[in-house]
């Protein structure tokens, strides 16, 4: 939905408020990050090299090569200004400790999150990407609509709201924003090229000469919390059984968008074949951190003592619904198979496999609890 309609200007002119992560990665994907003035505290912003005003930016994730090719200006941009904060800081707090915040927010009517007045006016966005999906993610929709009358000349600025619940949704919103922003064929250039290589991750996982039935695909059980634990909602269940190549251990938790509190009993009694842990917005050190953290949890497990314990970036891979869902999803099927070298020549093939170390690890337990090695598939 949007509101405050404004009239927009040619996409050269325009001046583009992200505040979402998300929605900068797909600006940036679309070309159209040297139009972007402002940004959260969580965004990533890669800034070409300070040598060459011209050199590329460095992505992790699918880009509208034709924009950047037909734009050459599209590689370069300043930082843009910080319009959000937080009132929490993951960086120094546990899993339980950010899982009571949340929630006792959530209970107190209280956000996270607040926009920078002063920020906001000095950038005059011409248009606010934002959301109303997620209570905890971002500032609330009616503080930006509030800050938008407030804060900026009327009818300037137009407020547009995505609220993505499943993948193609995630898709419909790379196609949402460039036709917002003036440059609609970017758009559907990005969605296709996601598709693509989603595809091309799903037909690697063809290439297994040891997976033949539904049945035998690889019970994942996906963690986007650990303290308490929590199931991947939204995009993620979509993610892993119709891309990945995998069976979802949580194959219970129905009719609900939203990622669901497990208890430990039945992570137990569903028995995966190995278990990814990408929490909402950690990287891929924090996650690692934090399995190691829950071994006795993680313990009883087959999975574990297989050797099939996996971390990964959730922050920017799962979290996000934007293009790098794509490399979330060749991460999924990389851990899945990892024992099977025909999928995982193929996947490795695709060229934007995030690296193993870099995106996504094994977790490496002591030896007395942990099978020495994971076995080839094909053993």
């Amino acid at each position: 939905m949007t509101s405050s309609k404004a009239s927009i200007k040619s996409f050269k002119d325009l001046r583009i408020a992200s505040l979402l992560p998300s929605t900068t990665d797909i600006c940036i994907a679309l070309g159209l990050q040297s139009n972007v003035v402002g940004i959260t505290h969580e965004c990533d912003f890669p800034l070409p090299d300070d040598s060459s005003k011209s050199s590329p930016f460095k992505h992790h994730f699918v880009i509208c090569q034709a924009a950047i090719q037909n734009d050459p200006a599209a590689t370069i941009a300043k930082k843009p200004l910080t319009l959000t904060v937080s009132h929490i800081d993951p960086s120094k707090a546990t899993q339980a400790e950010i899982d009571l915040a949340v929630k006792t927010s959530l209970h107190d009517g209280l956000s996270l999150y607040n926009l920078n007045d002063d920020a906001l006016s000095q950038a005059q966005p011409d248009i606010i990407l934002t959301q109303s999906l997620c209570e905890v993610c971002a500032v609330a929709k009616d503080e930006v609509d509030d800050k938008v009358s407030c804060r900026l000349p009327p009818n300037q600025c137009q407020v547009l709201s995505l609220e993505p619940e499943s993948l193609e949704e995630v898709t419909e919103t790379f196609v949402r924003i460039a036709d917002a922003c003036g440059v609609p064929e970017r758009g559907e250039e990005l969605r296709r090229s996601f598709w693509e290589g989603a595809e091309r991750v799903l037909l690697a996982t063809k290439k297994s000469g040891i997976v033949k039935t539904k049945e035998a695909l690889p019970k994942l059980l996906f963690l986007e919390w650990v303290d308490p634990p929590f199931n991947g909602g939204h995009w993620i269940p979509d993610m892993v059984e119709k891309w990945s190549g995998c069976r979802t251990a949580t194959s219970w938790v129905t009719n609900t968008c939203k990622s669901v509190q497990l208890s430990w009993q039945q992570i137990y009694d569903a028995d995966p074949d190995l278990v990814v842990i990408a929490c909402c917005g950690f990287d891929l050190k924090r996650n690692e951190k934090d399995a190691l953290a829950a071994r006795e949890l993680l313990k009883p497990l087959r999975a574990f003592k297989e050797g099939r314990i996996y971390a990964a970036d959730g922050n920017l891979y799962f979290a996000r619904p934007g293009p790098a869902l794509r490399e979330g999803i060749a991460i999924l099927s990389r851990c899945a198979y990892d024992g099977d070298k025909d999928v995982v020549k193929e996947l490795e093939g695709l060229g934007w496999l995030p690296n193993e170390g870099e995106g996504w690890a094994r977790v490496v337990y002591d030896q007395e609890a942990v099978d020495t090695s994971i076995a080839d598939m094909e053993d």
